[in-house]
């Protein structure tokens, strides 16, 4: 349900917890708030799609913030493309996610999935740039 002037937040769940991987979570948890306060919650099945499907489909529930486990990157593309925050790498309890979010208590460490660095400085991104030098360089003539 839509109330005019609450921001959604979807969570990506998975037996009461954070689901670990946004591209094959079935469920959302949909929370509508207003300030720090909750006014509706619901749960909405997603279809296992395309990254882009999938956006439309979050984007026509209303959703403003996502927070989910690991995404991949034509996920969260599609996603920011849609205008829809996406917070990546959280894990842990539903419950405790919201309630930190909800109060604005939520900080990028609170509840970091297990291997990840940093949330904009992902896996992907870090091994990237990172080329071993050559010990025995040749020269090209």
């Amino acid at each position: 349900m839509l109330i005019p002037g609450c921001m959604i937040v979807a969570v990506t769940i998975n037996n009461n917890r954070i689901s670990p991987l946004f591209d094959v979570a079935n469920e959302l948890l949909l929370v509508s708030e207003s300030g720090d306060r909750e006014i509706d919650r619901r749960t909405v099945r997603v279809e296992k799609t395309d990254a882009v499907s999938r956006a439309k489909t979050i984007k026509k529930l209303g959703v403003h913030v996502l927070i989910c486990g690991a995404i991949s990157r034509s996920s969260e593309s599609m996603l920011l493309s849609a205008g829809i925050r996406v917070i990546p790498c959280t894990c842990g309890s539903v419950e405790e996610v919201l309630e930190l979010f909800l109060c604005r208590q939520f900080t990028d460490q609170s509840f970091l999935m297990p291997g990840c660095c940093t949330r904009r400085n992902s896996y992907r991104n870090r091994y990237q740039e990172i080329k071993p030098e050559r010990k025995n360089p040749t020269r090209r003539r």
